[in-house]
């Protein structure tokens, strides 16, 4: 039988109603010319089939992988890297790749969307750290939970604010480890967040700076009672100027820390362990003096 126009133009108000509802199946309230057409038309009820199977497969196989919500953040700030580099003038081959990294982020997104993995209650934040944390010795978890808490889940802006307002944010006490971090990470990356915040009740001095895709945490908190890295049974990955660091890791997540007298101090990032540890490496004198002349 040949199709009528008619019939023609209902199958494709159909087909857009399935494509715009969630989970491919018809959105609530829908005409009602469309559901009987859904229910008459051998093609168009085919093709509803077809996509809520699809959609409930796809559901399925995402729900049973372990949630990993820096995949997001990190799929977002690839983007505002690519669009800060983009000059005025694209070529053709730039735009394709634009177009493509779209498509794919858009893809990314509707999934995550539709099992609710970028809308991360509180809750689900908390249930994340502490199934990561479980995994590495307890004195890195307190630099790692701040770290995914402050940065990985908070929407950094796509522009840093000036260096007098990262160092008025860092308060009197520890203003002065901007141009300590700043002077010897500047030729990699920028600091994009520097401030004073608490995670659980306790409180964190943090540096947050980005670059190249990669995403680091200078975290430093004072010491609560008995803490040290050596009471861990940690064995130092390295020592630079009589100052022992360690070092752990967990998923996508590189781990380094070392001690002064009344302090704590943690490089977290997406390197690998090993640049992690050379960067913290780079920056343990001078932070460990300023910390000297500050619990002095």
């Amino acid at each position: 039988m040949s199709e009528t126009p008619a019939r023609g133009r209902l199958c494709e108000a159909a087909l857009r109603s399935l494509d715009a509802s969630t989970g491919n199946r018809p959105p609530a309230g829908p005409d009602p010319e469309i559901l009987t057409h859904l229910a008459e038309c051998p093609d168009c009820s085919r093709e509803l089939a077809i996509k809520t199977r699809i959609a409930d497969q796809l559901k399925r196989a995402v729900q049973s992988e372990v949630e990993d919500p820096y995949l997001a953040a990190r799929i977002r700030r690839n983007l505002r890297e690519y669009e800060s580099r983009s000059t005025a003038r694209w070529s053709w081959g730039r735009r394709l790749i634009t177009v493509a990294a779209s498509l794919v982020i858009f893809l990314s997104g509707w999934i995550a969307y539709q099992l609710g993995h970028l809308r991360m209650t509180t809750g689900a934040q908390e249930a994340y750290i502490g199934s990561i944390s479980r995994k590495v010795a307890g004195i890195l978890r307190v630099g790692l939970g701040d770290h995914v808490h402050c940065t990985v889940f908070r929407k950094l802006p796509k522009e840093p604010p000036p260096a007098a307002e990262l160092v008025a944010e860092l308060g009197p006490e520890y203003s002065g480890l901007y141009s300590i971090v700043h002077a010897r990470t500047s030729e990699q990356y920028r600091v994009v967040m520097a401030h004073r915040c608490s995670y659980h009740g306790r409180k964190f001095v943090h540096l947050a700076l980005q670059g190249d895709s990669k995403l680091l945490s200078l975290v430093i908190t004072r010491k609560g009672q008995g803490e040290s890295f050596g009471r861990d049974q940690l064995a130092p990955a390295l020592s630079e100027s009589g100052i022992s660091m360690y070092a752990g890791g967990v998923q996508r997540f590189a781990i380094a820390g070392f001690e002064s007298p009344d302090h704590l101090v943690y490089l977290v990032s997406d390197l690998d362990k090993r640049q992690n540890l050379n960067l913290l490496a780079s920056l343990a004198t001078p932070v460990h003096a300023f910390l000297g002349r500050l619990e002095g």
